[in-house]
Order: structure tokens, then C-alpha cells, then sequence
């Protein structure tokens, strides 16, 4: 049984559903998003973004939709205008499902007799082009089949724009808009303001008893207002194109159909819907199921690259979030093929032995200024060996020289500063430096006014243990391939001595770090006494410096400090940097980022070190306590997805990106984890688990009486 989310709004209260988001993509990393209430809050909701080697961009914003039934018009639609909510279909709206192939709504429409007659309106990405499918359907019953003629009149709502920028009228842009025809059966337009956006193609074909028109009459619709937007400190008032009018007549229980893509219909409409469906189960579990799927959404192929946007609706692909995601994503989730081609597509952008950050396709221009991305890289080619010994070949032939370059760099230094400085280098004890105080090149990499708000320059605890790691396995697969180990596997006795002798508090400090690590040393400032969650990836390494004993003493001091049903704390509540919510403007949210928010993707992490020493009571009490994030945090933000961060205090509500990448993929390794060590603990949690998710109210943020007031 799939995941599926059923929600039955009430018509009184347009609160319900507004903070619930739905998010449908394809294999391009095109998406179709929006609120359950069908009232835009984001500049990145809207029925077609399309993706592109260059970027994002949001197509077709909005459909203005309404029934002509005997001669009374009756709106479906609704979005947010100054001082009004209009129109006021969302009243309508009797029931939405939402799940990862599909979003219908069920519109009951009154009749002037009392009765009522009721529409399915229905929407799907294409998996393999940028194309959504519009479905509308009256119910065949007797009231319909009496009601006499009914008219469906669609007026598009075009923005056509950067995803991340906001339209505003031009009256100019009329002149962009051709109407298409195709004799009787076959009406629509073509619409391109600029080159370098792709074109929107709208087509409604006639069938049967079913004649559509399309009326070109071109307008602009002014203020639509994105209250998401002016909650995070941006534009939130935008003006849409709408080039005409759709026209066509609907008989009850015949369906209809509009086709909104970058290139013509060459397929029907029914065609194209079916072939949408979603393809066979990897588990059986359905918790396991639906975060494969969920997991599948951010693979895309991108200009016949293969790739892992980090997360929907903002985030393109990034070398460090595709890297950590990537076992969970693929390797784990029965996709290693699309595994293989991720870790074949990053070698060949290698350069210095550096993985870059921001990668090319999807965002624009490659970006060299991670310091850790080739150390998750390392982890990842790690991860597949263990995870599927027969890739030995395609380790060996496609990964191997690969490594091999990243080791030589990181050991003489690497990424040179305008100054011809390395920022990536070892020392003679193997410890590995990264950075200076005015550089951000972890994952810890938020700034404000150019400056790090979590300075981690120098010996950083995840990237050295990141690096030891990396180091034994290089000579593991030297050994297994019969090759003398890469000469850097040299510093593997030297570099166990020093990270135990920086990171690892004594005397005094042992009880200040409460048995933690420190997460920052330097040889001229010292350590970083702060407790964050850094020091539990060097806890769950497969290869790591630290003693049974100590892993242990590394997951309690987590456990007491910054362990949530949500994921683990970027800062231990006990200290005074500590920020418990993340909101605010981009300035105020980047201080709180990493100074106390909590990120789910570091609960794999947890987990995998947890596993190296609990017994199966310790396995039962955490799955117990991140039972939230797989109930309630599935109904809450983003319908099914697992968002990117949560506050630090409770209630721990959500925030950042609605479908984060390295959120679902950890979360996933995870339960694998504790599956296969507790099948029988792991089986009893799961039982207890619903598929269908009934979402009637989440955390409300945005009310109907803050939106009278705009």
C-alpha cells in the first residue's frame, strides 16, 4: 500500500491546508507545486518550473478556472490580492489527495435546485519531459447528467521567469504570444518573452462531444501577493500575464484536458496520463517505499547529465549535498546504476583533486570552494564497496584514479587563496587544515555580510575523520586491487595519534565537553569548546580514530545535548549562541542556520554510530523517539516529503526547503541501518505505522486573518 495523504478542508476556514504544501517532479527535475488550499504562498509555487542546464523557471504560475453551469459562472480557483482572498473557489473544494504521482481535488458545485454535481480536477507531470497534464472530470450522476450544459473556462496565469525572481507587467509582452490551431480538434498558444527562458506551449484538445476554443485576449493580472515570501524577508508581489481564454463543454463522466509543456503534443493527453503512473515497489515496507520514492525525485538527468538537486523549491545540485545523499539515494535504494553515473559524472569535473560545490548543470557555473565535497566523495565510493561488492570493476576503473588524485591534492595542498595560499592542506602530523577565519568551506557555510557566522577554520573534527577514513580505505582497495598502497596512506599511525590528541577533551575540559569531541583546533587558537553535532560522523566512520569506548561517550553527549525527534541540534541549547527558532530575514535566518536548527540528514550519522554500541533496547527507544519525523512531519509541510531543517525548541517546526535530499536519503539509511542489525525491533516500530495519512490541519502560519490584512 502507497502513501497516500487525504484531506477534507473545511469551507469555513481557508487556514486549513494553507501551510500544506504538495510537490510533484519528474526525471528532468521540472516540478508542479502549491498549497492543499490551491492558493499560492511561494514565488515557487505554480503548475510548471522547468529545469534547465542554466537554472529554474517557473512557466505557468496558475490556472483561473470556474464552471459555467446553468448560466452562473462558479469559480475554482483562488490566490491572494490586497486586502482579499479571490476568488473564493477553495470553498468548493470537498476533498484533496495528494500523493508523489499525482494531486486531485473534488469539487462540489451547488445547482440552483439545492443539488449538487461534483468535479475531479486533477494534475501530472510527464517523468521523461517537461510537460503537466491537467485533468477535469464531472461525476456521472443523475444530478449531472440533468444539470444541461456545462462550460469549463480556463484563463492561464503565466509568469515565465528565473524561478527565483518575480514578474512585473509589461505591456510589450503581447507580442511574444502566437495562438495556435489545429483545425476543430486541436486549440492553444505559444508564449516566449526571452530566449533564454524556455517557451510555454498550452494546448486543449477537442473529443468527442467535447469542443474547446481558445480566445487569445491578452491582460495582465496585478498584486498577486506571496505571503511565504514577505515571511522570509523577500519580493512577495508579482503581476501575470494571461494571454487569453480556454473554452471547452464537459459531459459528465468524460474527462477533459490541458497539456502546459515546453514542446508541442505529439502523444493524447490519456497517453501521456498513463504513462505518468508510478513504476513497481523496491520494499515491501511502505515506510521504506515511500522514501525510495521520495528519495527518486531528486535524481534527474539534466542536459544528459546525471545529477541530485539538493531540495525543492530552491536548491539545484550541490557536490557536497549529492555526495552525503547519494548511498541512500541510489546505492541503498536499489538505483545503483543512477549511483554509478552521479560518482562517474563528478570525477570527470575534478579539478585539483577538488569535488565542486556548486555543480555546473542545473546552476550555471561550477563552483571550487568546498573543502569537504571530495572527502563525502571518498565516503560515498566507500559506501557502494560495502554496499555492492560486485562493482568491484566499476570502482576500480571509473572511482579509483579518482581517489587516488584527491589524496595526492589533499596531502601537498590544495585550493590555492588569491594569495597562492593552500586553504586544503596536511601537515606532517596528517591532520588536515582547511581555511581561514574569513572562509567557509564545510557544511557549517552560512555568512552574513560576507562573513562566517560558524567560523570552522583549521582542524575541523568531520573532515579529519572524514579524511582517516578515506585514508584506510584507499589502502584496503590498494591491497584487495594487489597494488602498493597510495604513499599518503602513510600518515594513518600519525594522524590517529594527533586527532585523538586535538579533539578529544582531557582533564577539565572532559566534563566542560560533557564526553564529546571538540569541533574546531588550531594551533593559534586553540579548540572550539562549543558541542555540536560534527563530532558524531566521527563516531559512525566504518575506519574511524576513536575507540568503542569513546564512540559511546561521543553518541551520549549527543544524545544529551542535541538529539530531537527531528534530527540532531547544530548547538547545544546550554550555550549562549544558541538560537532556538529559525525565522526571520535571510540575515536573521543565516545566524540561526547552524547555531542551534535542527537537520534530519545528520540523524543517519546518529544512527550508524549508535549501532556500533547499543543493544536493541537503545535501537527501540530512538525509533520510538523519531517517530514524528515518519506521522506528523509527513502532514506537515511538505505532504509527504522530509523538509531540510526544524527550529531547535520545541515544537520543532519545520522550515528551509519543503523536500530536502540529504534529509530523506539519511533518513532512509537510517531505518536500513537499524533494520538490519533489529530486524524484529525495526518490524514492531514499523507495524505501527499508517500509510494513509490523514492530514486535516498542520502548524497554521499563515492565517485568514493575516491575509485580510495585506
Amino acid at each position: 500500500m502507497k502513501y497516500s495523504f487525504s484531506l477534507n478542508p473545511r469551507a469555513s476556514d481557508l487556514s486549513d491546508g494553507l501551510n500544506q504544501e504538495w510537490l510533484l517532479t519528474n526525471a528532468g527535475g521540472d516540478f508542479s507545486s502549491g498549497t492543499v488550499r490551491g492558493c499560492a504562498t511561494r514565488r515557487y509555487h505554480g503548475l510548471l518550473a522547468s529545469q534547465t542546464s542554466s537554472g529554474r523557471f517557473m512557466l505557468l504560475s496558475a490556472l483561473e478556472d470556474s464552471l459555467v453551469v446553468k448560466e452562473c459562472e462558479i469559480p475554482l480557483s483562488c490566490r491572494i490580492h490586497p486586502g482579499i482572498v479571490w476568488p473564493d473557489g477553495w470553498k468548493l473544494e470537498s476533498k484533496i489527495v495528494c500523493n508523489q504521482q499525482e494531486v486531485s481535488r473534488l469539487f462540489s458545485i451547488p445547482l440552483p435546485s439545492g443539488e449538487h454535481i461534483y468535479l475531479r480536477r486533477a494534475i501530472r507531470l510527464c517523468q521523461n519531459e517537461c510537460r503537466a497534464i491537467m485533468r477535469y472530470e464531472i461525476q456521472d450522476t443523475p444530478e449531472a447528467r440533468s444539470c444541461g450544459d456545462v462550460k469549463l473556462v480556463v484563463k492561464p496565469l503565466i509568469s515565465c521567469r528565473p524561478a527565483d525572481y518575480l514578474r512585473h507587467a509589461d505591456q510589450a509582452h503581447a507580442r511574444f504570444l502566437r495562438r495556435l490551431e489545429h483545425g476543430l480538434h486541436h486549440t492553444g498558444f505559444f508564449y516566449r518573452p526571452d530566449d533564454s527562458i524556455p517557451p510555454l506551449i498550452m494546448e486543449m484538445p477537442s473529443q468527442g462531444f467535447h469542443l474547446s476554443c481558445f480566445d487569445a485576449a491578452p491582460d495582465w493580472y496585478y498584486h498577486i501577493l506571496y505571503p511565504s515570501e514577505k515571511y522570509r524577508g523577500y519580493d512577495w508581489d508579482e503581476d501575470l500575464f494571461m494571454p487569453g481564454t480556454f473554452y471547452i463543454s464537459l459531459h459528465a463522466g468524460t474527462p477533459a484536458w490541458i497539456s502546459a509543456g515546453t514542446t508541442p503534443l505529439t502523444e493524447t493527453p490519456e497517453a501521456l496520463w498513463e504513462n505518468s503512473a508510478e513504476g513497481k515497489d523496491f520494499f515491501a515496507a511502505p515506510l521504506l517505499e515511500h522514501l525510495r520514492r521520495e528519495g527518486s525525485r531528486f535524481i534527474v538527468n539534466i542536459s544528459g547529465e546525471s545529477l541530485i538537486n539538493a531540495g525543492y523549491h530552491w536548491f539545484g545540485p550541490w557536490g557536497r549535498d549529492t555526495l552525503i545523499a547519494l548511498p541512500g539515494l541510489t546505492f541503498l535504494a536499489g538505483n545503483v546504476q543512477a549511483g554509478k553515473a552521479v560518482l562517474r559524472q563528478i570525477g570527470q569535473a575534478v579539478q585539483r583533486g577538488l569535488v565542486p560545490n556548486l555543480l555546473g548543470s542545473g546552476n550555471g557555473t561550477a563552483s571550487y570552494n568546498s573543502a569537504d565535497a571530495s572527502l563525502w566523495y571518498m565516503l560515498a565510493v566507500h559506501r557502494l564497496a560495502n554496499a555492492c561488492p560486485q562493482e568491484t570493476t566499476f570502482i576500480r576503473e571509473e572511482c579509483w584514479p579518482t581517489v587516488k588524485d584527491m589524496l595526492f591534492h589533499f596531502a601537498r595542498g590544495t585550493m590555492p587563496d588569491g594569495n597562492g595560499n593552500m586553504l586544503v592542506k596536511t601537515d606532517a602530523d596528517g591532520l588536515l587544515h582547511v581555511g581561514n577565519r574569513n572562509t567557509q568551506l564545510t557544511w557549517m557555510d552560512a555568512s552574513v555580510d560576507g562573513m562566517p557566522v560558524t567560523p570552522r577554520h583549521g582542524c575541523v573534527v568531520e573532515l579529519n575523520a572524514l579524511w582517516f577514513n578515506a585514508l584506510a580505505f584507499a589502502r584496503k582497495q590498494a591491497l584487495l586491487y594487489g597494488e602498493i598502497p597510495p604513499v599518503e596512506t602513510e600518515l594513518l599511525k600519525r594522524l590517529e595519534k594527533a586527532f585523538r590528541r586535538v579533539f578529544i577533551p582531557s582533564g577539565n575540559d572532559r566534563a566542560c565537553m560533557d564526553g564529546g569531541l571538540y569541533d574546531t583546533w588550531s594551533s593559534d587558537e586553540g579548540c572550539s569548546r562549543l558541542i555540536r553535532p560534527n563530532q558524531v560522523i566521527a563516531a559512525a566512520m566504518p575506519f574511524s580514530p576513536l575507540t568503542d569506548e569513546e564512540r559511546l561517550s561521543v553518541t551520549d553527549c549527543v544524545k544529551k545535548h542535541l538529539l530531537t525527534p527531528f534530527g540532531l541540534r547544530t548547538l547545544s541549547p546550554a550555550h549562549a549562541e544558541y538560537q532556538p527558532v529559525c525565522q526571520g530575514s535571510q540575515s536573521e535566518r543565516d545566524r540561526a542556520y547552524h547555531q542551534g536548527t535542527v537537520w534530519p540528514w545528520l540523524l543517519g550519522f546518529y544512527a550508524e554510530a549508535l549501532l556500533y554500541t547499543c543493544v536493541e533496547q537503545d535501537a527501540k527507544d530512538f525509533l520510538r523517539l523519531v517517530t514524528p519525523l515518519f506521522t506528523n512531519h509527513l502532514q506537515q509541510a511538505g505532504l509527504g516529503c522530509i523538509s531540510e531543517i526544524f527550529d531547535g525548541d520545541p515544537p520543532h517546526s519545520p522550515g528551509g526547503c519543503i523536500a530536502q535530499a540529504w534529509s530523506t536519503a539519511e533518513s532512509l539509511r537510517m531505518l536500513l541501518l537499524i533494520q538490519d542489525k533489529y530486524p524484529a525491533a525495526w518490524k514492531q516500530w514499523a507495524d505501527t505505522l499508517p500509510c494513509e495519512q490523514h492530514a486535516n490541519r498542520a502548524d497554521i502560519h499563515i492565517t485568514e486573518n493575516t491575509l485580510c490584512g495585506f
